[in-house]
């Protein structure tokens, strides 16, 4: 992943330490809200962290505190194992997997990974 996007972030010459308080300091909230590359922070901290756990998570990014990064990304896993059941599911009751993606607003090759993983 390239780190360009880094230069043209409105935090590229805020002191260091803001970006990791003690406390709850809404500044960098209020700093990341109009960056044009918060999308992009947001997503180098996803690929940072992975699937660690809050412990493991340190710092603002994207105006998201550790604890708001690691309570979206319950919700993401929570969202796709339920689509994943619903995949399995579906099958069971003998759809394709083009139905399948057609009711879940997925593509056919996402239902063949699902499917294969429960395997």
């Amino acid at each position: 992943m390239s780190l360009d996007w880094m230069t043209a972030a409105v935090c590229a010459g805020v002191d260091p330490e803001l970006w990791f308080p003690e406390t709850g300091d809404s500044r960098p909230a209020r700093i990341c809200q109009g960056c044009p590359v918060r999308q992009q922070c947001e997503e180098y901290a996803a690929d940072l962290e992975g699937d660690c756990g809050l412990p493991y998570r340190h710092g603002v990014w994207g105006g998201l505190s550790a604890k708001e990064r690691a309570q979206e990304r319950e919700q993401v896993r929570s969202l796709k194992d339920d689509r994943d059941a619903t995949v399995v599911r579906l099958a069971e009751r003998g759809l394709g997997p083009k139905e399948i993606a057609e009711h879940l607003g997925v593509t056919t090759r996402t239902v063949h990974r699902v499917k294969q993983r429960a395997a």
